[in-house]
């Protein structure tokens, strides 16, 4: 059985590295035979920081589906028309609008301060040159101020071949992917049977995944997919990951 974890707000809490009982509880899975995948809005250099060592070999859906990360690296990533996004970033910037931009590694920050940059780069890897990496390959652009959302959507709709976009619950703040973009055509494009894949999320980037899941878990409240769920909560979830550790070693019995 394949099992799908989204990382914050699901097995990561309030940015922190997840806790021990959850990894144990990973862990429990794996070892009885569970297949286990990460699939979350972060990019590989702000994954690493979060996940346990023990699970960076594994497969890693970033970027909300335009990242697909193994063994620590970054395998393949769809990304944005060059002079497209780069025309997008200069509005941006005239409009003085903050923001924060991912290639396959590294990152730049708009010349509008915003709290967010300083969050990123505790992290552990400073920013790069925003003149130059915009002209390198742009995964994922991350705009840090959500009431301009309406003006930059129109602005994206004029200057943008395609894209997707995705609003975060309890954050003022909105990404912008390419197209077709999204966890669940990841893991379509990995070759994973849905039917045979258990999905927790918390978020509506997770929706699609959840509701094409064999059996999905939603921790929180945030969201309501349109087929049958499990509801966790924080405190819930260690425990939900060993009792389904527990369900594999019976299902695997004569």
């Amino acid at each position: 059985m394949n099992f799908v974890f989204d990382l914050d707000g699901t097995t990561v809490f309030h940015a922190q590295r997840m806790h021990d009982d959850i990894k144990d509880g990973l862990l429990a899975l794996q070892s009885n035979g569970g297949k286990l995948y990460f699939a979350t809005a972060r990019p590989l250099r702000d994954t690493l920081p979060v996940l346990p060592e023990c699970f960076w070999h594994h497969p890693i859906i970033g970027c909300n589906g335009a990242m697909f990360s193994e063994h620590k690296a970054v395998v393949s990533a769809h990304s944005f028309e060059p002079k497209q996004i780069t025309t997008l970033l200069t509005w941006l910037d005239n409009h003085e609008i903050a923001y924060l931009f991912d290639g396959h590694w590294q990152y730049a920050i708009s010349n509008k301060p915003h709290h967010f940059h300083q969050h990123v780069a505790e992290l552990g890897i400073p920013p790069g040159s925003n003149e130059l990496l915009r002209h390198e390959p742009i995964v994922k652009l991350l705009v840090l101020e959500d009431e301009h959302h309406e003006q930059v959507k129109q602005v994206c709709e004029q200057t943008l071949s395609s894209f997707e976009v995705y609003h975060h619950n309890g954050h003022h703040c909105f990404d912008l992917v390419p197209a077709r973009s999204n966890k669940l055509t990841a893991l379509l494009e990995l070759g994973l049977h849905m039917q045979q894949t258990v999905c927790f999320g918390n978020d509506v980037n997770d929706i699609a995944m959840l509701e094409a899941a064999h059996q999905a878990y939603v921790v929180g409240e945030q969201i309501t997919p349109s087929c049958d769920y499990v509801q966790l909560t924080q405190e819930t979830v260690a425990a939900t990951l060993i009792n389904l550790a527990e369900s594999l070693t019976h299902d695997s019995q004569p």
